[in-house]
């Protein structure tokens, strides 16, 4: 983790959280270094990761021992990680309120990219350079359309499915011109 945080001139937006019973928790960013431990979610799959973030963070915000946490976002370091220094970070976006952004903009309900979809939530999930990962959170974490759709576009992934927001970034900062929305003009 240490080389992770290292690696970006970010802030560090990540709260360790190394058990399932882990009761104290980082009110932002956990600071390097970190001692190894043994993770309690060693090959969890998403739909876990998913639920324990939920059921979890409500028990600790009632008890107000949630940190900074939050049930919108997921960061999850695996066996890639250390290899090519990534970071896989999953978005919650609860359904109704994208249908409603949508609707506000009189567009057609469309979820992009390639997300986990149920009857309550949509799940977004991007492998990103660890340096990488402060732009996505703070591109995407409104939720609004525009940006989903801007880094869901599957040109921006490359051919190890790692999502570089270079090209993003650019066209945010109006840097260089959209092409997509260039060529719709």
């Amino acid at each position: 983790m240490t080389e992770f945080a290292e690696a970006s001139e970010d802030p560090n937006i990540f709260c360790l959280v190394r058990t399932p019973d882990q009761e104290q928790f980082d009110v932002w960013g956990t600071e390097p270094p970190v001692q190894d431990f043994t993770t309690g979610f060693k090959n969890a799959p998403d739909s876990t990761l998913r639920l324990y973030t939920q059921n979890r963070l409500d028990e600790l915000k009632t008890a107000g021992k949630a940190g900074g946490l939050s049930p919108g976002w997921l960061a999850k370091l695996d066996e890639r990680s250390p290899r090519d220094s990534t970071v896989v970070l999953q978005y919650r976006k609860i359904k109704a309120n994208w249908a409603q952004a949508l609707e506000d903009a009189e567009e057609q309900f469309h979820i992009p990219g390639q997300a986990d979809v149920d009857d309550q939530y949509i799940w977004w999930k991007w492998r990103v350079p660890f340096a990488d990962s402060f732009q996505l959170f703070n591109s995407v974490d409104d939720g609004m359309p525009d940006m989903i759709r801007l880094f869901t576009r599957p040109e921006f992934v490359d051919s190890k499915g790692v999502l570089h927001v270079d090209v993003p970034r650019q066209i945010i900062k109006g840097e260089i011109p959209d092409p997509i929305t260039e060529s719709a003009s």
